[in-house]
């Protein structure tokens, strides 16, 4: 891993922190390839609990590094052909991989998040966002783009049609009150407690069952598409395997004896270091 990203450890909450703050944390191609390099090693890691992504200095993640210097395309193909490769190989896999991962993902926002820096935070289960931050879609009224990474998809199903409608059209700068006032993100906090906050969040969800994050993330998916009777038949297929897992069976004995749930308890001695 180069050093446009930083990965820590506290217990079983690994944080990935983007690190180009000369920057605002834009996405360098290095970057994303670290990026994904990383989700994708975690995602293999049973020892990983949750993970905690923000950014270093002031921002948290101002895009994607548009430019020639970045994206250097050969004689025979165009800028746009060479950008929509790079997203099919990099970009677009890094937020298939957040989905797809087992443990809850915190994203703490400290500061501008433009771009592609809002579809990143948004693929986290829960964001949290600093008073100072800030979220910025300026694709349409300074690029002529649409938004990517999965934001057409998320954003009005988040806030609406109406208010997506106008944070793409009109590329405002969305408070990060304004943000938890719409239900864009999850909570608005002040600067100086945002991330002692969000490690705790994060530390709490590590206790979780081992894979429900990604349980209750597909299943609200699925319902994006599926009518009444098709998620309702999707629940109870899902709930069968669930309440022959182990964690229903740890989770009932736990409410029987009351007492907290350990749902890591048979877990071998190494992993649950």
């Amino acid at each position: 891993m180069s050093h446009h990203l930083l990965q820590s450890r506290e217990d079983k909450v690994v944080v990935l922190t983007l690190n180009r703050p000369d920057s605002l944390n834009s996405l360098s191609l290095q970057a994303v390839k670290d990026l994904l390099d990383a989700l994708q090693e975690l995602r293999n890691d049973d020892s990983v609990r949750a993970l905690l992504i923000t950014g270093a200095g002031r921002g948290f993640c101002t895009g994607w590094q548009l430019g020639p210097d970045e994206v250097s395309a050969s004689p025979d193909e165009s800028f746009g052909t060479r950008q929509s490769s790079l997203m099919a190989a990099y970009f677009n896999p890094v937020i298939q991989t957040f989905h797809d991962l087992p443990f809850p993902v915190v994203a703490a926002v400290n500061g501008p998040c433009a771009g592609a820096g809002v579809s990143i935070a948004l693929a986290a289960d829960l964001v949290l966002a600093a008073e100072s931050a800030y979220f910025m879609l300026t694709f349409s009224p300074r690029l002529g783009l649409i938004p990517d990474l999965g934001a057409t998809w998320k954003l009005p199903r988040l806030i609406g049609w109406a208010r997506a409608q106008a944070a793409t059209l009109l590329g405002n700068k969305i408070s990060a009150h304004e943000a938890a006032a719409s239900g864009m993100i999850w909570r608005c906090l002040p600067d100086a407690s945002l991330m002692t906050e969000a490690r705790e969040v994060a530390a709490l969800l590590a206790k979780g069952p081992p894979g429900i994050a990604r349980e209750v993330r597909h299943a609200y998916h699925a319902s994006s598409t599926n009518t009444l009777a098709e998620q309702m038949e999707y629940e109870r297929l899902r709930q069968r395997a669930l309440l022959d897992a182990e964690a229903f069976q740890e989770g009932l004995s736990a409410f029987a004896e009351k007492r907290s749930p350990d749902f890591y308890k048979n877990e071998s001695p190494k992993t649950r270091k």
